[in-house]
């Protein structure tokens, strides 16, 4: 996807859209958002790092399923230290979901 530009904005407001963009846009981060913290609980392990460094919510519920941008509105690199770790925690709640099931069953007999 490319970026808006300040042309793609005017154009958006000229044509009346601009509102409908930004709505779209913020409900589509909120599903996403959705998504990724219920997959995150699903997994109490993964669910209980959420409360500890360098993430660090008082209790996993609390976090809603943002993840920081890699880039401020300017360009520069993002260096929150919770990005990468929620990075990773969603990226192994993806991998178990995608594990067969007999494959994750297995897995908890050999455990």
């Amino acid at each position: 996807m490319n970026p808006l530009t300040y042309d793609d904005i005017r154009g958006l407001k000229a044509d009346g859209e601009l509102g409908k963009f930004i709505k779209f846009h913020m409900a589509e981060a909120q599903r996403v958002a959705a998504h990724r913290r219920g997959l995150v609980l699903r997994y109490p392990d993964l669910a209980a790092r959420l409360a500890h460094p360098p993430i660090g919510f008082s209790s996993p519920e609390k976090w809603n399923g943002y993840i920081p941008p890699a880039t401020d509105c300017m360009g520069a690199m993002n260096t929150a230290r919770c990005r990468p770790a929620l990075l990773a925690l969603v990226a192994e709640a993806e991998r178990r979901l995608a594990q067969p099931r007999e494959t994750a069953e297995t897995l908890e007999e050999a455990a």
